[in-house]
């Protein structure tokens, strides 16, 4: 074993000035990249997780991709759209839909909400939507709907109970074509929970004929819904659409439908890792206290290793060594703790909430129930490496300032 590194290891040991490894300052740093690296594991983790459950939610319940008429017309030859569609190999289906914003209604109480109306006997992917359904089925009559769980929590619904949907379809009076309200009454059926409270408080699902009597839209739809084999292929199938039917149709993936959300998560997790980062450079700058303190008091050491014939870049290397060792250290131990709390981040949320009746994740700001936590091995080692790599940069300083010294100096007042 080299004589640096079991020199490094006695300093750090077997040091009676700082009581070796135990020394209150070693254990500072250690614990600093502790924090540091454990703190950006559970937030990487955190962001990951609801970037991935926001993309999972959104896709369950909207199309991979959607044809539209240009301009948002509604669609008369929807048949001609979903079969050309399906000649695409990525394609799995292609089902007509009726999706829009109404009024709710009941006991002269009213409140804005959308719908999703789909055909049953028509879908593919019904399985998608029915995995969402908690109480009752897809499968309702024309009269019937599935409303969101915290809808019905909020207005206080129960199965059975009648609503009043009222949409301002354009229909033609004398007066030519114009909006005018369109009720329909329906019984409650069923709930749906999809964990997304934007969608749990505000979507209810009914039939295809039912939406084209709310909007009037006669045998026509509002789009043709598409599901792929792989959500990735989006962009290109959304190409291939868009040359097939021309441009009197309008197609959009998912992604066009939420550009900003999810432009605004992935900015935000690269933000928040900087940051985190900056707890690494101050774990970095105790190093850096540590090791200087270090050689200070081990001037007398120096001065008999320079004088035995170690050169300065074997002094430079223990110091530099101590520095990489704490750094592993805490590391290390900052991987434990980081993906412990990353793996029970949530009920250890919910057990904080119930102590102190604080709520940390509210699911109507951060649109899910449950606190996701999502850990990604490549994210884990960009994190270990940044630490190590910030850990030993700093232990460079006072292991230039050792190696500098002069053995006269250094042994002249011992």
């Amino acid at each position: 074993m080299p004589y640096e590194l079991t020199t490094a290891l006695r300093y750090l040991l077997r040091s009676k000035s700082h009581k070796g490894f135990v020394s209150f300052f070693t254990i500072i740093s250690v614990i600093c990249v502790l924090i540091g690296v454990a703190a950006m594991i559970v937030v990487l983790a955190v962001m990951t997780g609801f970037q991935r459950e926001l993309k999972e939610r959104v896709i369950g319940m909207y199309a991979h991709v959607s044809v539209m008429g240009a301009g948002r017309e509604a669609l008369q030859d929807w048949e001609q759209v979903a079969g050309t569609a399906r000649t695409l190999p990525q394609v799995q289906s292609a089902t007509p839909v009726v999706s829009g914003p109404l009024l709710l209604g009941q006991y002269n109480r009213v409140r804005p909400f959308f719908i999703l109306a789909t055909d049953v006997a028509l879908r593919d992917d019904t399985a998608e939507l029915q995995r969402y359904v908690t109480v009752g089925s897809l499968a309702i009559a024309d009269d019937q709907i599935i409303v969101g769980d915290q809808a019905a929590k909020q207005m206080g619904f129960r199965l059975g109970d009648k609503i009043q949907l009222t949409s301002a379809a354009r229909m033609r009076t004398p007066e030519g074509n114009s909006y005018v309200p369109m009720n329909k009454e329906f019984q409650i059926a069923g709930l749906f929970h999809t964990g997304n409270y934007d969608y749990d408080a505000n979507y209810g699902f009914i039939t295809l004929t039912a939406g084209q009597q709310l909007y009037s839209l006669g045998e026509r739809v509002h789009a043709v819904r598409i599901r792929l084999d792989n959500v990735e292929h989006a962009q290109a199938v959304k190409a291939k659409l868009q040359e097939l039917l021309g441009p009197n149709f309008s197609v959009r993936t998912w992604m066009d439908q939420n550009p900003a959300l999810f432009g605004a998560v992935q900015m935000e997790k690269r933000v928040m890792f900087i940051i985190l980062l900056l707890i690494s450079l101050v774990a970095s700058l105790n190093i850096i206290s540590t090791l200087v303190m270090v050689v200070l008091q081990k001037t007398k050491d120096i001065g008999i290793l320079r004088s035995v014939g170690a050169t300065q870049t074997s002094i430079g290397a223990i110091f530099t060594i101590q520095g990489l060792l704490i750094s592993l250290i805490g590391v290390g131990l900052g991987l434990i703790t980081g993906i412990t709390l990353a793996l029970n981040i949530d009920p250890i949320s919910k057990f904080l909430e119930r102590e102190t009746g604080f709520t940390f994740f509210p699911s109507n700001v951060y649109y899910l129930d449950a606190i996701p936590a999502v850990i990604v091995p490549g994210d884990v080692l960009i994190i270990a490496v940044c630490a190590i790599g910030l850990s030993l940069i700093a232990s460079l300083f006072p292991a230039a300032l050792a190696a500098r010294l002069d053995p006269v100096q250094a042994l002249r007042y011992e």
